[in-house]
């Protein structure tokens, strides 16, 4: 099995769980499964126990807070956005992937918990667009994998990561939109939903794919593990969906009505 059809297989998988799991309404126990994995993960990042044991209690202590408290929603969902945007602007400036253990110990909080809770916020208000989203997600990874290996010649960030390039980005940019207006009918969505979608969320997942990357190379590593295979880890995996969630939570929570006219039948 090749590289690209494990990629494909493992993110079916995902795909077909995460749908059991909405359909069970598991959805809130997931995110914690997931936010726990991932957070793991994010440790081997750190040379440090006791950055580790900083980023641990800062991650518990949010958890616990936004669980009694919902005045950290709104103010995350744009701190994940800013946080993202910013740190997207420094590696296309700088490609040269050096950040100490204390920035990514802020980067990494800023970064997860806005996307933890950003997603329990959509999960609560739009269910079915949290799978559109990760499903959107999914598929333009795999066609800026496949563009990038089968007609990739200009590399966009040699130091950060040397496997993107410029033909991908672009496959994937016109293939998502595509692949979603074709199975419109399946997921119930508009066809301007769909378009809309398969536009937004693949820069975004990409910046998402860069921006971990960027981490992973500042920690001399090519993957956060090697329990998925075709992709590494939960973080290589999610990467691209961590940094959507916080941009939909925005658009959600400012176009509510633009969102059920756009994406639902």
């Amino acid at each position: 099995m090749t590289n690209l059809q494990k990629r494909i297989s493992s993110g079916l998988v995902l795909l077909i769980a995460l749908t059991v799991v909405i359909k069970a309404s598991l959805i809130n126990i997931t995110l914690l499964v997931l936010l726990t994995l991932v957070c793991l993960e994010f440790l081997a990042f750190f040379k440090n126990r006791i950055i580790s044991l900083l980023f641990i209690s800062a991650i518990i202590a949010t958890f616990i807070l936004n669980y009694y408290f919902s005045l950290l929603e709104i103010p995350y969902f744009f701190i994940g956005c800013i946080i993202w945007i910013g740190l997207f602007i420094r590696i296309l400036l700088y490609d040269n992937p050096n950040m100490s253990s204390k920035e990514i110990l802020c980067a990494g909080y800023l970064m997860i918990m806005p996307s933890y809770i950003s997603g329990g916020f959509i999960s609560h208000t739009y269910p079915k667009l949290l799978l559109l989203i990760l499903l959107a997600v999914s598929f333009a990874d795999s066609a800026a994998y496949f563009f990038g290996k089968k007609y990739g010649k200009r590399i966009l960030l040699k130091n950060t990561s040397p496997g993107k390039t410029l033909e991908g980005l672009i496959g994937a940019i016109i293939l998502t939109p595509v692949f979603l207006v074709l199975i419109s009918d399946y997921l119930e969505i508009k066809l301007f939903g769909a378009i809309l979608l398969g536009v937004a969320v693949t820069p975004i997942s990409f910046m998402g794919d860069v921006v971990f990357s960027f981490i992973k190379r500042s920690s001399n590593m090519k993957d956060s593990s090697s329990l998925i295979p075709g992709h590494g880890g939960f973080i290589d995996l999610l990467d691209g969906s961590i940094a959507s969630l916080p941009f939909f939570a925005v658009l959600l929570m400012g176009a509510e009505s633009f969102i059920r006219n756009a994406f639902y039948q």
